[in-house]
């Protein structure tokens, strides 16, 4: 099979690229966001499109002259099947113009799933005090994934409302599907994680992780939830004084401004959490790191305690897919698409979104309960293998692809 696949490259893109292409002729097209040239290059037996791309021919309805640009690329690979991933830019509108090509999308987030739950249960007034000189301009800011999922609503809502067949993983996705566009096909198309977590795959325990440890993987967007993290830490802080909480990916140079610089160019989020970390009298508790490649993440996770996913909406995390790969017990939300794949007392410990009390409480059970850690680790490492088995995984794809290729043709031929 010619497989094109249109997506920018995720951190598990190219495992699942890789595999695919070692029985099929395959290419990617990368929009490169304000890129200044198109460039071909093949590399592994894989063909790298890098598409020039303004931001408006990305975050709006997709016009005729854009879909040319696509077009060019596509009229030279002569694809059999068009796999694209994501609904929130506007590249699956390319369906709106190719009517012989079969074309299937991967649901990985939904803007307008998101849209409800941007804030995370942050208290805006306050955080409103801390802002910036260019937050008040309208850059950045608490507001912007909510202008980010308001701008995206209009294309995400017409791809799920025409598309005819879609990858998705959960409930959560497979809801939106069926209810937006009931005659639409849906399949199930699992996620490969990056290598160093196969490498890793099983290797967290409890005699060797650092005691009372807690890793976040992400906090930049309050989605994500880094002021619940906050907050049960300085609750667990009066059981564990030694409580430690590490969050990578926060620009150092935003940490590490001056008074002057938060105040024009600061972010109000970052800044009030730096306020909590301070009011509370936590900072030897919180450590931030920069931005962490996959073996960092993995040695990360292997050290900790246990792994917290405060968010207050997600679909399949691929961060909390790797932290079960590797068995760090996980303490999380029962979010999204979260359900599918967790089970509350058996793989995880839930706790209710936007409640650092019961995060708290679920997170001292586990550091109290060797025997629970270890139960917890175990039953989500199962689970993770199964979910990101690589061989499993690439022949749910290919068979995926034979039966919509199989589905196209007979539709053309009614």
């Amino acid at each position: 099979m010619n497989i094109l696949w249109i997506s920018f490259l995720g951190s598990w893109t190219l495992p699942l690229l890789k595999t695919i292409k070692q029985t099929n002729h395959v290419g990617i097209i990368i929009p490169i966001i304000d890129g200044k040239e198109n460039l071909l290059q093949e590399k592994d037996g894989i063909c790298f499109y890098s598409l020039a791309l303004s931001s408006k021919e990305c975050y709006t309805n997709m016009d005729i002259e854009t879909y040319y640009k696509y077009k060019k690329i596509i009229d030279t690979f002569k694809p059999d099947i068009i796999h694209i991933h994501g609904t929130e830019k506007n590249l699956a509108q390319i369906q709106n113009f190719i009517k012989d090509i079969p074309i299937v999308i991967s649901i990985q987030g939904l803007l307008i799933g998101c849209k409800p739950y941007t804030y995370n249960f942050v208290e805006k007034k306050i955080v409103h005090k801390f802002r910036s000189i260019k937050n008040l301009f309208g850059k950045g800011g608490l507001k912007l994934m909510y202008k980010v999922v308001q701008r995206g609503t209009p294309y995400e809502t017409d791809i799920l409302n025409n598309g005819k067949y879609f990858f998705g993983r959960t409930n959560w996705d497979r809801a939106y599907i069926m209810f937006h566009n009931p005659k639409a096909h849906y399949f199930t198309g699992e996620e490969l994680l990056r290598e160093s977590f196969y490498d890793n795959a099983g290797t967290w325990k409890i005699n060797q992780c650092t005691k009372h440890s807690i890793f976040m993987p992400s906090g930049f967007n309050p989605i994500k939830g880094m002021h619940l993290a906050i907050e049960t830490i300085y609750l667990l802080k009066q059981y564990y004084p030694n409580v430690l909480l590490v969050i990578p990916g926060i620009p150092i140079h935003i940490l590490q401004m001056n008074r002057l610089s938060r105040l024009i160019t600061g972010e109000e989020f970052i800044t009030y959490i730096q306020h909590k970390i301070h009011e509370y009298n936590i900072e030897d508790n919180i450590r931030f790191l920069p931005r962490l490649d996959a073996i960092e993440m993995a040695e990360e996770m292997k050290k900790a305690n246990v792994f917290l996913s405060p968010s207050s909406i997600d679909n399949s995390p691929n961060a909390i897919g790797e932290a079960m790969l590797i068995g760090t017990p996980i303490v999380s939300t029962p979010v999204g698409g979260v359900t599918s794949f967790l089970e509350d007392e058996s793989s995880t410990l839930f706790a209710p979104a936007g409640d650092p009390y019961m995060m708290a409480y679920q997170i001292k059970r586990i550091f109290d309960d060797e025997n629970l850690a270890a139960t917890l680790s175990n039953n989500a490492h199962q689970i993770a293998l199964k979910r990101h088995n690589k061989e499993n995984t690439v022949k749910q794809y290919i068979d995926t692809y034979k039966k919509i290729i199989s589905l196209r043709h007979q539709s053309t031929e009614k």
